[in-house]
């Protein structure tokens, strides 16, 4: 299956002689309700379509909510308490790691082909940006994979709980919940992990497809498994904040 050859492996030696877990064929996905918007109807089907035979989960809201409050409940206060929605809405993808284990997706990735989790307990794949097309060093949070317990999990949610993060505005909430969260915790700590397998950008995220041409490129490169539309739903738009990161964006270009 796609990706198998392309994956650099992280194991340590005093956990490589343990029992590998199984990553369990669960799918997480999350929105505000229990209706999914339209524009991501192809793309949630084809997750589903690649992983035929996994389990399907479409956590709103209030199952959040309600899920944190009865399974977490020394961090809800912190996981309420949070300044924006989306920093919940990275936050249980990490629980959800943590507790259940499976595979999450964001509702705009779209799977292209199957990918192979073997052996590994924990799949994470590197972030790209995109307003500048550069690549940037940085963990995704937009897909990844894990077996229940996985101690990076933990060293996320310790970390939220020892420093709890307040964003003053949403350009913040990438750094102190999303992708520069995950990469601080993973470069502090990614010594005592193993069976990780860190893909390279090319396999979860090259590029954003912009036309028929460049979709058919990753369809025939045989690496490629997905792709993240970016849809930013999330991004707070027209505010001071958003619109002074637009101008510095159209300056430096």
């Amino acid at each position: 299956m796609a990706g198998s050859t392309n994956k650099v492996a992280v194991d340590t030696a005093d956990e490589s002689q343990a029992t590998v877990q199984v990553i369990p064929k669960i799918i997480h996905q999350s929105w505000k309700t229990n209706t999914l918007p339209l524009r991501w109807k192809h793309t949630v089907a084809s997750v589903r379509r690649w992983h035929p035979d996994w389990e399907y989960r479409l956590w709103d809201d209030e199952a959040i909510n309600a899920y944190v409050k009865k399974r977490h409940p020394e961090f809800y206060p912190i996981f309420s308490g949070f300044s924006r929605n989306i920093m919940r809405a990275d936050v249980i993808r990490y629980i959800l790691m943590h507790d259940i284990g499976g595979m999450y997706c964001d509702l705009d990735y779209e799977f292209i082909r199957p990918y192979s989790y073997g052996d590994s307990e924990l799949v994470l794949g590197y972030e790209f940006d995109q307003s500048y097309g550069d690549p940037c060093n940085q963990i995704a949070n937009f897909v990844f994979a894990s077996a229940p317990g996985h101690p990076f999990w933990k060293d996320v949610l310790n970390d939220l709980q020892q420093n709890p993060p307040q964003a003053f505005s949403y350009l913040d909430v990438c750094g102190l919940t999303g992708p520069g969260l995950l990469s601080r915790v993973y470069r502090e700590n990614h010594q005592r992990y193993g069976h990780v397998t860190l893909e390279p950008r090319r396999v979860f995220h090259p590029f954003r497809m912009r036309g028929k041409n460049e979709r058919q490129i990753l369809l025939n490169n045989g690496t490629t498994i997905g792709v993240h539309h970016a849809s930013g739903s999330w991004r707070e738009r027209w505010t001071l904040a958003y619109l002074k990161e637009k101008l510095r964006k159209l300056w430096n270009n």
